[in-house]
């Protein structure tokens, strides 16, 4: 299929903004963890940034659906590259990026994805024909996963440094100088803040007419999230499914934000070029699921697709619990991409035929909130101590598999009202 060039514009941004964003996600957890030494205030954080989302989540689908997506785009985009450039400054300024600041950053990132990416798949949506919406979908994942890698990769370098005089092929030493010092965050953060303002140059020039029709709904914010959460009570099977669909990305969000640092750190005893490598394996594999995933399930419905991904998540969580190996890890971060990016991209596809333009923000929004109440349950039960200390770290692994396991017999227990419903090839 031929894209839109107002969804090129709007990946390209992405791409853009995406490399920098990554590396400071990264950086900061592992900021936490390895040199202030204190992976309970990472937990903590994490868990009043969660809670927060789970408010600013439902006000956020009301923003995607009354006001243009590219709009939105435009205003959030400048108020996280200005917080960006203010925390990189005040890191020069003092030596040090204060505590304070990096919790804002990381905050006002977080928000700042919580709209970005329901807003991204409702433009899409908007944009784009009905027939394309499976392969639009896996091409947004593919680019998302992409931009991971390379962000990824970069960020093992700037994190670590990098001191290298020669590099052997075939038992020949071949000279080669490089050398990277590691970056400070007041740097990281610079970098990510400009990347900002280039992607808001980009979205300027978005120009596009909607596939869907536009339905502009007055009255008030309560009002029109009583419309969002009306539609989702009058479809209840929907809502099992929108919900539980989810878990595999909020064990997801809950290892890479607050446990794989720790993990990496306690558990396997590894370095920050280790660290930062998990996710590029992770995104390899999510970006393998882009390309693929609809293929590999062409004969299969979308429920049972899910299904049968969230057991081979339950199963490498298991393994990662039992094991104590870099390699293992490399494998179980791989896998992990795979079931979690192409969960994603059966489930919107599946979303996107199932729920009508003009309410697909507030939906959308709304069984995200209820992922994030999920993820805070996580997220405070993994931040005591206990969890904390030594080798403990790998049951959060089991308890997350369990979580898993929970989900998926409620999906099963809803399978043949999802099945029956689902007229469309998610292919």
């Amino acid at each position: 299929m031929k894209y839109p060039l107002s969804l090129k514009l709007l990946i390209i941004s992405n791409i853009i903004s995406g490399l920098a964003q990554g590396i400071s996600m990264l950086a900061i957890p592992w900021y936490f963890a390895s040199i202030l030494k204190s992976p309970s205030s990472l937990g903590l954080m994490y868990t009043l940034t969660l809670c927060g989302s789970a408010f600013w989540g439902f006000y956020a689908g009301t923003l995607i659906d009354k006001y243009p997506r590219k709009k939105i785009f435009i205003w959030f985009s400048l108020v996280g590259g200005s917080l960006l450039l203010m925390a990189a400054i005040s890191g020069y300024i003092m030596g040090v990026v204060p505590i304070f600041m990096i919790i804002i950053v990381f905050t006002a990132t977080w928000y700042y994805n919580n709209i970005y990416f329901p807003a991204l798949y409702a433009f899409a949506q908007e944009v784009c024909e009905a027939k394309d919406y499976g392969k639009v979908n896996s091409f947004l994942e593919i680019q998302s996963q992409a931009t991971t890698i390379v962000s990824g990769g970069i960020a093992a370098l700037l994190l670590q440094g990098i001191n290298v005089d020669s590099f052997n092929i075939f038992g020949m030493n071949i000279p080669f100088h490089l050398h990277i010092v590691p970056w400070s965050l007041s740097s990281i953060f610079l970098t990510d803040g400009i990347t900002y303002f280039i992607a808001i140059l980009l979205i300027m020039r978005i120009r596009y007419t909607p596939h869907t029709e536009k339905h502009h709904e007055d009255g008030s914010i309560i009002d029109r999230l009583k419309t969002g959460a009306n539609f989702l009570k009058g479809h209840p099977s929907l809502l099992i499914f929108g919900v539980c669909s989810l878990s595999v990305f909020v064990v997801v969000l809950t290892h890479v934000i607050l446990l794989m640092p720790i993990y990496v750190k306690n558990h396997l005893n590894a370095s920050a070029g280790v660290y930062a490598l998990m996710d590029v394996y992770y995104a390899i594999g999510a970006l393998l699921a882009g390309v693929f995933i609809r293929q590999l399930f062409r004969n299969t419905s979308t429920v049972k697709a899910i299904i049968i991904l969230m057991l081979v998540t339950i199963f490498i969580l298991l393994v990662c619990t039992f094991t104590r190996s870099n390699l293992i890890f490399f494998a179980f971060s791989f896998v992990f991409g795979i079931t979690n990016a192409g969960t994603r991209v059966l489930r919107i596809t599946y979303l996107f035929h199932h729920v009508p333009n003009p309410l697909i923000g507030r939906v959308n929004s709304t069984l995200n909130v209820m992922s994030v109440l999920c993820r805070i349950l996580l997220s405070a039960i993994f931040s005591f101590a206990f969890f904390l200390r030594g080798d403990n770290i790998i049951w959060t692994y089991f308890f997350s598999a369990v979580f898993l396991l929970i989900n998926l017999i409620l999906v099963a227990t809803r399978y043949k009202s999802l099945v029956k419903d689902y007229s469309v090839s998610h292919t």
